[in-house]
């Protein structure tokens, strides 16, 4: 039996913020008809709705074609925050390309066979045997030896590992423990011996706090929705932060609040519950100009 979605207490809802793969987009990168309809009505209702996500600016196709949306996203695991109607990059955290050369050698001697990539603001570079997407065809990345093609003061958005051959939870813990505090450190991909590093410090939830504090709204006015651990900190800042019950056990554990899952459309029942008990003494002040 899924989760019953719970209700919010008395406290108006006037941000909604939400991871997208595996949250409100499916293997398929398509968003679900109800999830749209709740997400426009919850618009409609003045509620200020902001996506957060690991993916790159280069990669929010679905937002403009499926869902119309034209605001602002944060992106990268909070590393850009990015308007899509401008397209334009509002902010970025970058961290110096040296940073990342110097965890590369080190998980190149303990992990051999380690591959890795690097992205900028302007493009994304990779190893060669770095494979390739659909998706990755956006923008298509540079090949060849990063220190070969990237100057050490570049300011990176993100650096990426991955070794195929690895056990995923056991290579992500071990990149966690080398890189030891000096760059942010993500999963979010659980079938994948991936791990995603950004400047020291950064996560999805700084980046969202910061932004949702420009605009007057404070965490126990935020909802929202995730299915990682690099949503972690996100669902446990805001006060009504739901981990879906499809996503990683080990969120859902921590978190303690979960919606149903993304096959049952688990934002959309959330939002849906939220909209039938109204949202008392809430007001249009958070509602975007940019988000559509």
């Amino acid at each position: 039996m899924s989760p019953t979605p719970e209700v919010p207490g008395t406290a108006p809802i006037r941000m909604i913020a939400s991871d997208l793969d595996g949250t409100v987009l499916g293997d398929d990168f398509r968003f679900r008809r109800r999830t749209v309809d709740a997400i426009r009505a919850a618009q409609g209702a003045g509620i200020h709705v902001v996506f957060v996500t690991g993916r790159p600016m280069r990669w929010l196709d679905p937002l403009r074609e499926q869902l119309g949306h034209e605001g602002v996203v944060i992106c990268s695991n909070g590393a850009v925050v990015y308007d899509l109607r401008a397209d334009l990059v509002v902010e970025s955290s970058l961290f110096p390309a040296r940073d990342a050369f110097a965890v590369m050698d080190e998980v190149a001697a303990r992990h051999p066979g380690t591959l890795f990539a690097a992205e900028t603001l302007e493009g994304v570079f990779t190893d060669h045997g770095w494979a390739r997407t659909d998706r990755m065809e956006i923008g298509a990345p540079l090949v060849g030896a990063l220190r070969d093609r990237v100057p050490e003061d570049q300011g990176l958005v993100k650096f990426l590992a991955k070794l195929d051959t690895a056990e995923p939870q056991e290579y992500v813990r071990a990149l966690t423990e080398l890189v030891a505090g000096r760059l942010s450190v993500t999963h979010s991909v659980a079938a994948a011996p991936l791990v995603e590093m950004g400047q020291k410090g950064l996560t999805k939830a700084r980046t969202l706090e910061q932004y949702a504090a420009e605009r007057g709204i404070r965490p126990h006015e935020v909802m929202a929705f995730g299915d990682m651990p690099n949503d972690l900190e996100m669902l446990t800042w805001a006060a009504h932060g739901y981990a879906m019950a499809s996503g990683h056990p080990a969120v859902a554990r921590a978190v303690g609040r979960v919606a149903p899952p993304f096959e049952e459309d688990g934002v959309a029942q959330v939002i849906e519950a939220l909209l039938r008990r109204g949202r008392p003494g809430a007001s249009r002040a958070g509602q975007s100009t940019t988000a559509r």
